[in-house]
């Protein structure tokens, strides 16, 4: 995935290194808000369970089509077995909650010409993006009452890696009013782990760390009396996680500026 990341770095920066510059440029700043859900082990709905998700953006426009973005966002996710229809996961009866810390690096693609200080261009327009990003998380689970971080208890044997890469890639509509930007997107990050929810292998070994990671549906504990290596997850499956939601942006770039250039 690191060479993957590479490529999309290197394309980002070729494509906007012949000028630094055109009559056209511009730069923006504002606020995210808006929700973030993951998908994998624990959730394979979309939009579902809601949690928050916000941050800071800078935008430079390097022309009327194409621009790059920075960001910073905050956004949590969760997901419970209890609330699955599968019978496998409702027996697993695990759950957890996580904060996620993104920095990402995006190009955008708009299918009008679009600029906030051109009359002449169009009002709206929707785009694409696709980028790099690195995120810092750190899932939690309930033991006897109390969130416990999952990686210092090993639940599955492994310590894995807390700040992971992804791959950002969405859809939006962007409009302008005056010196506002505003813009609804929906963003899916691609992983490089399947830790986000602390499932991804088999059950643990040590006793202590199956009765965290395997809280079975009281009326199965039969079943599980012996849980050691029973598949858990799927690890060839990386997890995703999604921010979608409003950004509202300002013009930093003098209408005066742009006509010098």
């Amino acid at each position: 995935m690191k060479s993957i990341i590479y490529q999309i770095a290197l394309f980002i920066l070729i494509t906007f290194e012949s000028n630094s510059q055109t009559p056209y440029s511009t730069w923006e700043a504002g606020f995210y808000g808006g929700e973030c859900y993951y998908l994998g082990e624990l959730n394979e709905t979309h939009f579902l369970p809601f949690n928050i998700s916000f941050g800071p953006r800078v935008r430079y426009n390097y022309d009327q089509r194409l621009g790059l973005k920075l960001a910073l966002t905050y956004g949590e996710i969760s997901g419970d077995d209890a609330k699955s229809n599968n019978s496998f996961k409702r027996d697993r009866n695990f759950s957890f909650k996580s904060q996620l810390f993104e920095a990402s690096f995006v190009g955008e693609f708009n299918f009008i010409p679009y600029s906030v200080l051109d009359k002449k261009a169009s009002l709206g327009t929707p785009f694409l993006f696709l980028g790099i990003g690195y995120t810092r998380h750190n899932p939690k689970t309930q033991f006897n009452g109390n969130w416990v971080n999952t990686n210092e208890l090993k639940t599955e044997g492994v310590n894995f890696n807390k700040n992971i890469f992804s791959l950002p890639i969405g859809i939006g509509y962007k409009m302008r009013a005056k010196k506002f930007g505003f813009e609804f997107s929906w963003g899916i990050r691609k992983s490089n782990s399947d830790y986000l929810d602390d499932v991804s292998t088999n059950f643990a070994n040590n006793s202590f760390e199956n009765t965290l990671s395997n809280e079975t549906n009281n009326t199965n504990t039969t079943e599980y009396e012996n849980v050691s290596n029973i598949k858990r997850g799927d690890q060839y499956n990386k997890d995703w996680y999604v921010f979608t939601g409003l950004t509202i942006l300002i013009n930093l770039t003098p209408e005066e500026v742009c006509r010098k250039i």
